[in-house]
């Protein structure tokens, strides 16, 4: 006897949705290769995901060539908009180790992983997303060769980059008052806007922290959730190693 395969049709407003994504990720890469002659469409190695590969020149603010990279860039067809390309530095002229934020296999870490949640949240547009977020990376790589530091500041990986995220985004370096932020985003505890501020402490609620708590939701449950185990654990480390 021989199998019979069954099909199950997508419902019709995922079936739009699907279509209106590769329409869209379609239009944005043939404006993107319109404007930028030394990047073509090539057969992606990874499933699932459209790749671009091409050469980013960077110049000074003179117009003097600094140097070249060769450059794979992996998109995902379905998510996109709301997702973050992978790109693949091929050239390996940058030396693999996470100083210069780029893996041994050439991934780049393009910014910190928080930064990058936001904008994969809101949805991107590839070719404002190769001027502010790719090509910056490599200028930024040939201006600190140049003058030893990097245009716009560094930043740290794993979670010394969390904890430096925090400082930077919301002017919070102590953890206890970190943990109390994120417990309050997830557990969606809510305070009298006029009270004196039960996390940090300041004459109104509704002045510093609120907004800071709203703020915070837009990074996602599951991301607050990993915080604040990994704040819980750092501070009990440090509780123990002070005695």
């Amino acid at each position: 006897t021989g199998t019979v395969e069954t099909y199950t049709p997508l419902h019709p407003k995922a079936s739009l949705i699907l279509t209106m994504t590769k329409t869209n990720l379609n239009c944005d890469i043939d404006s993107f290769l319109g404007k930028y002659y030394s990047f073509k469409d090539v057969h992606s190695p990874k499933p699932g995901y459209l790749a671009l590969e091409g050469k980013i020149s960077v110049l000074d603010k003179k117009g003097k060539l600094w140097g070249q990279f060769e450059i794979l860039i992996l998109i995902n067809k379905v998510e996109y908009p709301y997702t973050i390309p992978i790109v693949i530095e091929k050239t390996q002229i940058i030396d693999r180790d996470w100083d210069y934020h780029i893996s041994k296999e050439g991934v780049c870490c393009l910014d910190i992983p928080h930064k990058l949640l936001k904008s994969k949240k809101r949805g991107i547009t590839f070719e404002e997303f190769y001027r502010n977020v790719i090509y910056p990376f490599f200028a930024n790589y040939h201006y600190k060769e140049s003058t030893g530091e990097y245009a716009n500041g560094e930043y740290k990986h794993h979670f010394e980059g969390i904890a430096q995220f925090y400082q930077e985004e919301f002017d919070l370096e102590n953890f206890e008052d970190i943990i109390a932020l994120l417990e309050t985003s997830i557990g969606g505890i809510k305070h009298q806007p006029n009270i004196e501020c039960p996390l940090c402490g300041k004459p109104k609620y509704k002045k510093c922290c609120r907004k800071k708590v709203y703020s915070l939701k837009g990074y996602g449950m599951q991301q607050l959730k990993i915080d604040l185990v990994l704040f819980r654990q750092q501070l009990l480390k440090r509780k123990k190693v002070l005695g």
